[in-house]
């Protein structure tokens, strides 16, 4: 039974976000954990359009940490991700509304929050010069596509 308590907290916890959110929400929650599992999990970008930006709320981002703490869980050896907590980690220069899950004694340490953010916002920073390069590359290569592409 211990093996399949993180599957069945996992279920539980979905099923309870179906009844409790709208279902417009609720779909794109699911698409977007459907979009993570199948890439395997990591860093990932999500280019949403207006109506999925509208329904993206900072409630429902809250809710795809928490399921992605559980998805997690369901590692043998990582258990504890199920006990993450969603800490909001403020903004940062580039980084803005920043959310982390985290184990609950880093969301009780400001210290460590604010690293955490801070190295956050250093990565966006290195990620947004790195699109620009690469952008820029494209371009005078010729080779700039559109924003569909």
């Amino acid at each position: 039974m211990d093996a399949e308590l993180p599957a069945l907290r996992l279920k539980l916890y979905i099923e309870s976000l179906q009844v409790l959110m709208p279902e417009r929400q609720f779909k794109l929650l699911m698409d977007l954990l459907r979009g993570y599992a199948e890439l395997g999990g990591g860093r990932i970008e999500v280019k949403l359009d207006a109506e999925e930006r509208e329904l993206f709320t900072p409630a429902v981002q809250r809710e795809l940490l928490v399921l992605l703490g559980l998805l997690g869980a369901l590692v043998p050896g990582h258990e504890d991700r199920a006990d993450g907590v969603v800490a909001d980690l403020g903004d940062g220069e580039r980084a803005k509304g920043v959310m982390s899950l985290v184990p609950p004694e880093v969301a009780s340490d400001p210290a460590r929050l604010r690293d955490m953010r801070d190295r956050l916002d250093a990565a966006e920073g290195r990620r947004a010069s790195d699109r620009a390069t690469v952008e820029g590359i494209a371009e005078v290569s010729g080779m700039a596509g559109t924003e569909e592409n």
